[in-house]
Formats: structure tokens, C-alpha cells, sequence
């Protein structure tokens, strides 16, 4: 059977853990301990070797060529996995398919070495709490699944009472405007979503392992740009009522929604979702935007 990309990915940065942690090692050890022939530590090194030339993604790994020649790993220059550079997007990524090689038996002792020091990397103090009263199993439930890369069920409460069951990637818990929210991919939805942790009613934290990690940019970028103010009929409101501090009055047959705005795009997009039921938008920023999306969408369905 051929060999997995993700397999050999796990190999490699376990080889060069092993190496930094070891010093020089001959390729027979090396073949060993990973349980491997030698040719395929010498390919791998050699990968790693080319993979980290100067003006890739990675800080220069450098072994050396006599030593190299004598099948013997010897790094002469290392800033080691510790200060590879990879985004919360590529690690959670990594830390998802690790988690799910994990589960399944499948991951080896160098793959569990990489995936504590993953997860180490991307410990970070969560703030929960602002102003509402949140409960205590609902709070730790989220922050045990975020913690081990695990999808949860909640069951929400809209705005309008109404309450749905949710399958939901956990990514962060954060406070905006003094409320907290749960960062997640929403599997309902299909799409990014920040939920109020205080409508949240219950959560079980499931065995399936994230798949979808946190987005670079839809709508989480906490620093506004600009405020909003969108007329829209009763029926679209659930488009708008989970935008991070919205205030929404009612209006005759509408509501009227003010927030701020830190993601143009994400925003338009939501309302493009529910054209047929605006009324106004402003500031011409975001028309603008959603003229632009729609102009897109006409394109391609052409």
C-alpha cells in the first residue's frame, strides 16, 4: 500500500525532533526507530534538506553533506520544529489530521511528540466570561472540546426564541462589546459563525476531530472599520442577529440593524444571502461590496 502523505509528513518532523534532540545519528538508527528502511530516512532527510532552502516557509534547516554522504544526520544549522513558523490555520489544520491518525491507532511515537508540542504552541489564555451569566458546564464543555481538537453539538436560542441543534468545529471563546461568543465553523450552516454563549443551552462534546480550521478572514478581526446600519424585513433577521454587537429594533414590518462592520466582505456576503428582504444599507462602503458580490455571482452564473 503506498505510503500516506500525511505518514511521511509525521516521519519527517519526528526525524528532525529526533536529530535536534540526539545530535548526529547514523541512518541506521534513524531507520530503526521509525521503522523504515534507510533509503527512505536518506529520501526524507533529503526532502527536509530541499523543503528548507532560503526564501521557502520554513527557517533554514542545513545538514551536513560529508556527514550525509557517510549516512549520518548531522544538522549544522537547525532552528528546530520549536521555531517553525506555521499559521493558527496550518497548525490547527495539522493538529486535526495528528488528532484523527491518534484516534484511530494510527499515529506513531515521533507524531505524538509533534502533536504535544502543536497543541503547546497553540495554548492561549481565553477570556469567557464579560458581562452575561454564562454556565459553568457550558463554559468548561466548550473549552474541554477546544482543547482536544473535538466537534461539539449545541443546541442555540436565537434572538426570536428559536432554537436549533448545531454540529460546530470550536475554535475560540472570546469577548466583544462585553459578551461572549464561541469562534466556530458551523456544519448547519456551512459557513463561519460567532455564537452567543449565552443562548447556548447545551453542549456534548462529540469523538469526531475538527476539520475545518479557523478562518483567516471571515468576520473575525475584532478592530472595526466601520458602522452599519441595514433595514431588513422580519423574515431575513436571522441573517444579522448573531453579527458581533448588533443592536436590533424592530420597525413596522422590519427591524433595524446597527454593528460594526471589521469585515466588508463577510458582512455583504451575509446579506447577499438575503437580498429579497432589504430595505436600505449603509454606508455606500458596504453597497458597495455587495454590488460587487452580486456582480460576481451574475458573472458566474452566466
Amino acid at each position: 500500500m503506498a505510503e500516506q502523505a500525511t505518514d511521511r509528513l509525521v516521519r519527517m518532523l519526528g526525524i528532525l525532533t529526533y536529530v535536534e534532540r540526539n545530535g548526529d545519528t547514523p541512518f541506521a538508527e534513524l531507520a530503526a526507530h521509525f521503522g523504515v528502511s534507510v533509503d527512505q530516512v536518506r529520501k526524507d532527510i533529503d526532502a527536509l534538506w530541499v523543503a528548507s532552502e532560503p526564501g521557502d516557509s520554513w527557517s533554514p534547516i542545513d545538514f551536513s553533506a560529508d556527514d550525509f554522504d557517510a549516512d549520518v544526520a548531522a544538522l549544522v544549522r537547525n532552528d528546530g520544529v520549536s521555531q517553525v513558523r506555521l499559521s493558527p490555520r496550518e497548525a490547527v489544520a495539522l493538529v486535526g489530521a495528528l488528532s484523527t491518525m491518534g484516534a484511530a491507532g494510527a499515529l506513531p511515537e515521533a507524531g505524538t511528540q509533534v502533536l504535544a508540542k502543536l497543541r503547546d504552541a497553540l495554548a492561549e489564555p481565553v477570556t469567557v466570561l464579560g458581562d452575561d451569566q454564562i454556565a459553568p458546564e457550558i463554559r468548561e464543555s466548550l473549552l474541554e472540546a477546544i482543547a482536544r481538537y473535538r466537534i461539539a453539538e449545541v443546541e442555540y436560542v436565537d434572538a426570536q426564541d428559536r432554537r436549533t441543534t448545531r454540529t460546530v468545529d470550536p475554535h475560540r471563546l472570546v469577548v466583544i462589546d462585553g459578551h461572549g461568543y464561541l469562534e466556530c465553523f458551523c456544519r448547519r450552516a456551512q459557513d463561519y459563525r460567532v455564537l452567543r454563549l449565552d443562548r447556548i443551552a447545551s453542549v456534548t462534546v462529540l469523538d469526531g476531530a475538527v476539520e475545518h480550521p479557523p478562518t483567516d478572514t471571515a468576520g473575525f478581526t475584532l478592530t472595526p472599520a466601520f458602522r452599519a446600519t441595514v433595514r431588513i424585513a422580519r423574515t431575513g433577521r436571522y441573517a444579522l442577529e448573531d453579527i458581533p454587537g448588533v443592536a436590533i429594533e424592530d420597525a413596522d414590518e422590519d427591524v433595524i440593524a446597527t454593528f460594526d462592520v471589521a469585515d466588508a466582505a463577510f458582512v455583504a456576503g451575509r446579506l447577499l444571502a438575503v437580498a429579497p428582504h432589504l430595505r436600505s444599507v449603509s454606508p455606500a462602503r458596504l453597497v458597495d461590496e455587495l454590488h460587487r458580490q452580486a456582480r460576481s455571482v451574475l458573472y458566474v452564473q452566466r
